[in-house]
Order: structure tokens, then sequence, then C-alpha cells
């Protein structure tokens, strides 16, 4: 059977429409997954009923997280925000974390997996980061950018990338800043800013990236995420 895989979607606040990008929803199709965009749904049981059904999720890149969130109010330099997006995810990121199904953070998904568990983030790199690199790059998206270095061999993202260093994409204002007890950090930028975590519990996939793999699947190494997260949504047991 093909696991059925939810990707959130994003969602226009002016005109009132959700959206995916091909490149997400390609990518699950291409390593034998059933893709299914979730919107930004306001009734939670529904979104619960979602969870319960599909196989695993993940949960795209988009906007600043709402610092409202982790308890702190708004810097200067904040970006825009989609509270009905945010509302949405951080109920859906718990709700699949607590059923131990296959979750994939990307860039904003990551975040919000860290918001979810108790984490908290950097607002804005540029003005709290000394010496950060240029995190949202003025270059096509399949274009690698910076170098990141896995930091954590006993991982399952050293196991999925097969070596220390990669070179990856970044379009991101907002970072990891304290993860959650839950996570371990397994990779990082030059600069420090955290690029990948995953859940400490062994034998769950549940993995955050700070960069967008579904923009680099001609690459082996990036198309293999996606495959790992649907060979454990085929292990879990018919519910």
């Amino acid at each position: 059977m093909q696991p059925l895989i939810g990707i959130t979607m994003s969602f226009d606040n002016c005109n009132n429409k959700a959206n995916i990008k091909e490149r997400y929803y390609s990518a699950v199709e291409r390593v034998g997954g059933l893709p299914l965009a979730i919107p930004p749904l306001r009734d939670k049981a529904a979104l619960k009923a979602l969870a319960e059904r599909l196989d695993g999720v993940i949960i795209s890149g988009g906007p600043d997280i709402d610092p409202s969130y982790f308890h702190e109010l708004p810097h200067p330099k904040l970006g825009n925000v989609c509270p009905i997006r945010d509302e949405a995810e951080i109920f859906m990121a718990g709700e699949v974390i607590r059923l131990s199904k296959p979750l994939l953070g990307i860039c904003r998904g990551m975040q919000v997996m860290n918001v979810v568990m108790g984490g908290n983030l950097y607002q804005d790199i540029p003005s709290e980061i000394k010496e950060s690199l240029k995190h949202i790059q003025n270059a096509p998206r399949w274009h690698k950018s910076h170098e990141i270095k896995i930091i954590e061999e006993e991982s399952l993202l050293f196991k999925i990338i097969g070596k220390k260093r990669i070179k990856v994409n970044s379009f991101h204002h907002q970072s990891v800043k304290k993860p959650a007890l839950c996570y371990k950090i397994t990779a990082t930028a030059p600069d420090g800013i955290v690029e990948a975590m995953e859940l400490r519990q062994k034998g769950v996939f549940c993995l955050g990236v700070q960069w967008h793999p579904e923009e680099l699947t001609d690459d082996p190494v990036n198309l293999r995420l996606f495959q790992v997260m649907i060979d454990a949504a085929k292990r879990r047991p018919e519910q």
C-alpha cells in the first residue's frame, strides 16, 4: 500500500486562498507516497481526524511564526505572520508527534515542531546573531548557498545523508534558538544556526531540516529524506 502523506498548505490572508507548491507533492509522489494537501482548517476535530488517518505529515515552509506561541513580544523586524496557519500547523504537529507518526518539518516546519514542544526561536537572525550568514539567498531555489555540518553521527539524519558535510539552500528569517527538551540538534551552519534536529526517541521518524530539500530532489541525498520518511510510514502497523 502507498502511504498517505499530508502536506500542509500555505495561506494567503489577503485573498483568503490556500495553496501548495508543486515541488512538495512531486517529491512525495517520486518516492512512492500518496500526497494529500492539508488546508489550515479551523476545526480541531477535523485536524485531529486527519492526523489519525494519515500515515505521515510534512509541515511545509512559509512565513514567520507568531512569537506569542513561545511567550515573546514581536521583534521590530518580525516578518509576515499567518495566524490561521500557525494555529492549524501547531495543532497538527502536536497530534502527529503524540501519535508517533512520521513527521518531516521543512524550514518553517522545523520551527513549528520546536515551538509546539516548548522550544523558542530567533525572530530575526541578522539582528540577533552576530556575524550570521545570509540565510535568505538571492539565488535560484535549487542553488546550494552554504555548507552545513552534521554534528551527531548517532542520528537519523546522518544515517540518511551518510556524510558529515553537505551544501544546502537557504530561505529563512527565523530559526531555532532553544530546542525543546525532546529534540537533539543534529546539524548546524557555520554561524551556529540550527540546520536540523530530531526527536530523541529512537524508532520514530520525527525530523526537522532548515533548508528546502523539495527544491533539491535531483540530488539523491535530498530525495532520500523523503524516501526514508515513506519507508517509515510503510513500516507502521495498520491502525
